[in-house]
């Protein structure tokens, strides 16, 4: 059988602090002589991108998300930069627990009946101010539904993230 995507993957403890880069090329076990070679840069060049000393463009970000098998580092480069915030926050979770927060969640929105309560406060095409905070709950809590599933994307090594 193989193994898409394990559990201890991606970030142990020793690599929190390592360098984004660097850390998911070590996860796939490559040099960086090795990895500069497949992502026809400069062992200089990716040197820097480790260091922190240079941002690596968006286009060799994504190359080395490719060779290095891991689609969360495209994710975590645009959380480092400019566009930080813009996206939800995501966390890494192992592919269980994302599984089981995704369903949890699911769930608790149809019991709450939030789709019927979204419907009628919407349909209008209008928000009351006595509707305004109901919809920001319900809001909030698709967000999380929306977090929740880019991280059980990430934990099955999706490449849809």
């Amino acid at each position: 059988m193989d193994v898409l995507y394990a559990e201890s993957a991606p970030i142990t403890s020793a690599r929190k602090n390592q360098n984004i880069y660097s850390a998911a090329r070590e996860l796939k076990g490559l040099t960086q002589e090795v990895a500069a070679e497949r992502l026809d840069i400069s062992v200089e060049s990716l040197g820097a991108y480790e260091q922190d000393r240079r941002r690596p463009p968006d286009s060799t970000v994504l190359r080395m998300a490719q060779l290095y098998d891991f689609p969360y580092l495209c994710y975590q480069h645009i959380q480092s930069g400019d566009l930080a915030g813009v996206l939800p926050q995501v966390g890494v979770r192992t592919l269980e627990h994302a599984t089981m927060r995704l369903i949890r969640l699911i769930g608790r929105f149809a019991k709450d009946g939030r789709l019927d309560q979204l419907m009628e406060i919407n349909e209008d095409g209008v928000i009351t101010t006595e509707e305004k905070p109901l919809h920001d709950e319900i809001m909030s809590e698709l967000h999380e539904i929306v977090t929740a599933a880019l991280e059980l994307d990430f934990a099955s090594g999706g490449k849809n993230g």
